[in-house]
């Protein structure tokens, strides 16, 4: 038997009425637990932004996503900020690397690169490509001085010095199973294991230092997102955020957020109207996420996408996690 919980707080409930809808092994959290994210720091100060102080009010229920029917809550958030970001930039993975800095990994054939970007101009710092045009870049994470970045379809992984872009590492895929990603898609790290998606509904948790050693993708488990029970495939960029992992949806402007200890998808973020219908024309699907837990803000963009916006969730929301089937 599965139970819901459902929000504490009234005053989420009163916002979503004003609103129509629209057409680490981690220490896993006790089922049925609420769990709050504090996410709603005072932001840090930026250099030169251009303010957006308007709220942003997402309805509970509802989706922009068709495929997304059975959707979970959608929470209300908070644009504090935006910044331009490179058009050209076909991003797959994004990090905070430092105060006013961001570690960004690109793809496409011939201009995968991984960069360091000025915040607030979105230049460029540093760059280096893949060493290799039939490599596709796709996620990246740091854990230490090391960034990690994986592929698409090459069945490889890269590892770099975070202080010189030098390459100091490889690893490789396994042949696909059950078990084993069938191909790179998103990457982030949760303190104690890398998480990777390949697109599907299952979420890979990769132990990194025996990865290193061994040179080969070393998977210490799987977990299957769900909604409602049902698988929700398409996962690329991922982030993880005090305790929770943050997704991007493929072809989406949803962001998912779901609980790591049993993939259960617990709130969502919608994205929709961050560009202008002029900019929408040339760019492409959203993709990348970075968390600065100095300021609690977001920082999301696209592949292509002209602007990057700094978010924050608005303060006490509280996810309910479902239990299992079996009501564990």
């Amino acid at each position: 038997m599965r139970f819901r919980w459902v929000f504490w707080l009234a005053g989420l409930w009163l916002l979503a009425a004003c609103v129509n809808s629209p057409a680490s092994t981690p220490s896993p959290t006790p089922t049925g637990a609420i769990v709050s994210i504090p996410l709603a720091v005072a932001p840090a100060q930026a250099a030169t932004p251009t303010p957006t102080p308007a709220t942003v009010s997402i309805p509970l229920v509802g989706s922009s996503d068709a495929t997304l029917a059975q959707s979970p809550p959608l929470l209300p958030y908070r644009v504090v900020a935006e910044y331009p970001h490179d058009p050209r930039a076909w991003t797959q993975g994004l990090i905070v690397a430092g105060p006013g800095r961001l570690y960004e990994g690109t793809g496409d054939y011939a201009n995968s690169s991984l960069r360091e970007v000025d915040l607030a101009t979105g230049q460029v710092l540093r760059s280096v490509d893949l060493g290799d045009p039939t490599l596709y870049g796709e996620g990246i994470a740091q854990i230490g001085d090391r960034i990690f970045q994986i592929t698409w379809q090459n069945g490889l992984g890269l590892i770099y010095d975070a202080a010189t872009f030098a390459r100091i590492g490889t690893f490789t895929y396994p042949t696909p199973t059950a078990t084993m990603p069938r191909e790179g898609w998103g990457l982030t790290y949760d303190g104690a294991n890398l998480i990777m998606s390949d697109g599907t509904a299952t979420l890979y948790f990769i132990d990194p230092e025996a990865t290193v050693a061994s040179g080969q993708l070393a998977v210490v488990r799987t977990v299957t997102v769900t909604i409602d029970g049902q698988p929700r495939d398409r996962l690329n960029e991922l982030e993880y955020i005090n305790g929770v992992i943050f997704a991007n949806v493929w072809y989406s402007d949803q962001i998912v957020l779901i609980d790591p200890a049993n993939g259960h998808v617990i709130g969502a973020l919608d994205m929709s109207g961050l560009l202008s219908p002029e900019e929408r024309a040339t760019a492409d699907v959203l993709n990348g996420i970075a968390y600065d837990p100095a300021s609690g803000q977001i920082f999301v963009t696209g592949k292509y996408w002209p602007r990057l916006f700094a978010i924050t969730l608005d303060q006490n929301i509280y996810l309910p996690l479902i239990s299992g089937p079996d009501g564990q």
